[in-house]
């Protein structure tokens, strides 16, 4: 019998600390499942948009297509310009994203404008002034543009959870040189309207300001600056390259310049007997010329250099040609440069956010 009692006693012991046992595991397993399932519910880095975000560099190149709004446009409306008359251009930048939906920019920008009054309608009202006085020029604008990136959908996480695609407004500042050129033309038509007395430096580019074309050298208007501040606004797109750290876009924007000389064109004519210099008074008035800057034929039927009074355009309301004090251009208004950029960036990080697998 007691044999028998220890042997319960025994086994009561035994299953009890089993249970025991069995109940502390469960206990533990259930503590471990709930901390992974926590860990799991706030796991975010894994998934593109979500997550801490993490600030990054990134640095790229892109190509420029330059347009020009100014006095030698072809009408004076707003954004008035020749596509035809786009040049191209290169620049470099770089930038940093400090926040989910804004980046800071700064970049070396080179693109070249042209402008023609050739393009001017010649039966246009509004236009035949400009077509009569047949100025040109070209310039190549050197850009120096920090801007803010303010992109319309935010970006979460690391650099190699970009978006794959976004928008973006742009705006900031610039500073830029310039010196406009004229084309001179193969002779001196102010002198001989039948081409008989040669133009010095006939057919080259030269620069424009040093001539003083307005009056600059006489002491009549003050020389215009060849380094001057823009306003830079811009609007784009950029899509994520898959696998990669580079991203491709597309910007549309324009410069509002702080000068009126980017066309070397504001004021008022100068009377061309003030003109010592035979260079500057042949490229001050171009009105008597057969030819535009490129060599096209013109309309001079009520053009010429002779008939210009018949057209009104001895008068201070008209662009003219010739006549001292006629209008030339109009200083109230300053010019502005479009500039459209195809743009590849490169993102300085990686890829992937790296984490633990537990924490």
């Amino acid at each position: 019998m007691k044999l028998k009692r220890l042997l319960v006693i025994i086994l009561s012991v035994t299953l009890l600390g089993l249970a025991d046992n069995a109940e502390a595991q469960r206990k533990n397993k259930y503590k471990a499942r709930r901390q992974t399932n926590k860990k799991v519910s706030h796991y975010k880095g894994g998934l593109r948009g979500y997550g801490r975000f993490e600030p990054y560099y990134f640095v790229g190149a892109n190509i420029n297509a330059g347009n020009y709004f100014g006095d030698l446009a072809p009408v004076n409306k707003a954004a008035s310009t020749d596509v035809s008359f786009t040049r191209p251009g290169f620049g470099l930048y770089g930038g940093y994203k400090f926040h989910h939906s804004i980046a800071v920019t700064a970049g070396l920008n080179w693109v070249r404008v042209f402008g023609d009054d050739f393009t001017s309608d010649p039966t246009g009202e509004d236009s035949f002034p400009r077509y009569a006085r047949n100025l040109s020029f070209r310039n190549d604008i050197k850009e120096f543009r920090v801007a803010v990136q303010v992109f319309l959908l935010p970006n979460y996480g690391g650099p190699g959870q970009r978006l794959p695609f976004n928008a973006y407004l742009s705006f900031g500042a610039a500073v830029f040189h310039h010196n406009p050129q004229g084309k001179v033309p193969d002779a001196d038509y102010q002198t001989a309207q039948d081409g008989s007395v040669a133009a010095p430096q006939a057919g080259e580019w030269v620069k424009l300001r040093p001539l003083g074309t307005e009056g600059q050298n006489l002491g009549i208007v003050e020389p215009y600056k060849t380094i001057e501040f823009a306003i830079p606004v811009a609007v784009g797109a950029q899509i994520r390259i898959p696998n990669t750290q580079l991203t491709a876009g597309l910007e549309f924007g324009f410069r509002y310049l702080f000068t009126d000389y980017i066309d070397d064109v504001s004021t008022n004519y100068v009377g061309l007997d003030q003109y010592t210099d035979p260079l500057a008074r042949i490229m001050s008035d171009r009105s008597a010329e057969p030819t535009s800057s490129q060599g096209k034929a013109r309309d001079l039927t009520g053009v010429g250099l002779h008939n210009l009074s018949s057209h009104g355009l001895y008068s201070s309301s008209f662009i003219g040609g010739g006549y001292d004090g006629a209008k030339r251009g109009n200083p109230d208004n300053n010019d502005m440069i479009f500039v459209t950029q195809i743009k590849v960036s490169y993102v300085l990080g990686g890829t992937t956010r790296k984490r633990a697998k537990y924490r």
